[in-house]
């Protein structure tokens, strides 16, 4: 079941939208007697391809959304302008879990850009971060660009409008990240041909040896034990991070063969904990190793020889407009 948020309503995160099918939310009086809160100003609608966007704003607080057909409006980024250096939302905090296994990346992929929340985020706190950001909708980024202070010209951090499966799999040979950080919704869904073991292993041979994926999945989707079984198949580690809300969980998953344990977990905590503004040790905190999906889930494949695989990902992003379809 989604959580409708209309026009009317309040926007939550598209990330935190999701709930059991069956399921019931209710909501206590005292978030029902909340002070009313200022109109939002919209500053710039578009249409693409994907998405239909628009750009709000409140006070000092810049949004965009993803604005389903029914008005629905999914928060893709929101940044504080009397704040320009931190993050605004549970899950972006809490993809900053990379860090506490890989701590001193020097070449960071950024798989779906949006408004550059991270991605500003990181070469704000690291300048000699290289960044490489890639989104499929050139609407997303101009707007991110206009409205968000995503560079238009920096040799570090570069834009880059492609399919984020298809980027990787032709960047050159010798091109190896330290860090590939998974973020590629459409609206409160990610395209299938990104959620499989062919993409996962793609990405594994793009990283450095010491080099980790950084994917965050929704804990409360039917999905959810599929995509760890999926990645479970792909990655040698894997380290779980639950969000402060709990609905969702940040994976961390590496190419190295010997585990990290948690005392070195927390360790690269408190070193790193200088240069971020989140609460990094209380991340750590929410390390856990437990296995949180059952043993009946499906690993996630695709078949796609490599002269079909441009035309299927254009099928599986066009389809996931209104609603992906995952044939599970």
């Amino acid at each position: 079941m989604v959580l409708a948020v209309t026009d009317a309503s309040p926007s939550l995160s598209r990330r935190g939208l999701l709930l059991l099918g069956g399921g019931s939310l209710a909501f206590g009086a005292a978030a029902l007697a909340r002070p009313a809160e200022a109109a939002e100003t919209v500053l710039a609608e578009a249409v693409s391809r994907y998405n239909r966007i628009r750009v709000s704003e409140r006070g000092t607080v810049r949004t965009m959304y993803f604005v389903g057909d029914d008005g629905t409006q999914f928060i893709e980024s929101r940044h504080d302008r009397s704040r320009p250096q931190s993050l605004d939302l549970d899950y972006t905090r809490t993809m900053m879990a990379g860090f506490l296994l890989q701590p001193r990346p020097r070449r960071l992929l950024m798989l779906g850009l949006g408004g550059g929340g991270m991605s500003n985020y990181l070469k704000a706190r690291f300048p000699e971060l290289e960044i490489d950001a890639v989104d499929i909708d050139p609407e997303v980024v101009r707007l991110a660009q206009e409205f968000f202070d995503v560079p238009k010209d920096d040799p570090r951090y570069r834009v880059h409008v492609a399919d984020a499966r298809l980027f990787v799999e032709r960047a050159a040979a010798d091109v190896r990240w330290d860090m590939i950080m998974l973020d590629a919704f459409r609206g409160v869904f990610v395209p299938y041909h990104l959620k499989t073991a062919e993409f996962y292993r793609a990405c594994l041979a793009r990283l450095s040896p010491d080099g980790v994926v950084v994917a965050n999945l929704h804990n409360v989707t039917r999905m959810y034990p599929h995509d760890r079984e999926t990645t479970s198949a792909v990655f040698p580690q894997r380290y779980s991070f639950v969000s402060e809300t709990g609905n969702q969980t940040t994976l961390v998953a590496s190419a190295g063969r010997e585990r990290v344990g948690a005392y070195q977990i927390r360790a690269n905590a408190r070193a790193v904990q200088p240069q971020f503004d989140a609460d990094m040790l209380g991340l750590a905190a929410r390390y856990y190793i437990r296995r949180d999906w059952e043993d009946s889930a499906e690993v996630l494949k695709d078949d796609f020889k490599p002269a079909e695989l441009e035309a299927a990902a254009g099928r599986h992003n066009q389809t996931c407009v209104k609603n992906c379809r995952y044939g599970l």
